[in-house]
């Protein structure tokens, strides 16, 4: 079975260009663009990983991964930033926080991290 990757942005363009490389590299993906659709997307979607914007409307990267936690949910997470620094401190909390992606990003360096976070043991 194809692993489910859940991207989340609320630039179009991020969330196209992530959903190209996730669907030529095998992966199945769903998308959305506010962090307060996240809850309801991992609910409907059952993703195997979230590549997550920090900077969301409604809710940011960090309330919606403490939320995620709060509600029992361990899918991975790799955090998007172009603060990326900053990003980590505030998630050091947070046991999903599997990687980050520096915006703008990588492509092969995305696709390396990607990958090792699907590669990860599952959390219990």
């Amino acid at each position: 079975m194809r692993q489910k990757v859940l991207v989340v942005d609320d630039q179009r363009g991020i969330r196209s260009l992530l959903e190209i490389i996730l669907k030529q590299e095998g992966f199945n993906v769903a998308s959305c663009q506010k962090g307060s659709e996240v809850i309801q997307s991992v609910q409907t979607e059952q993703p195997d990983l979230i590549i997550m914007d920090y900077r969301l409307p409604e809710m940011n990267g960090i309330k919606v991964t403490k939320e995620l936690e709060q509600l029992g949910y361990r899918i991975p997470i790799i955090l998007m930033s172009g603060l990326v620094d900053e990003v980590k401190e505030k998630s050091a909390p947070y046991i999903t926080v599997k990687d980050y992606f520096n915006k703008p990003f990588d492509i092969n360096d995305a696709k390396a991290k990607i990958k090792k976070a699907l590669q990860t043991s599952p959390l219990l």
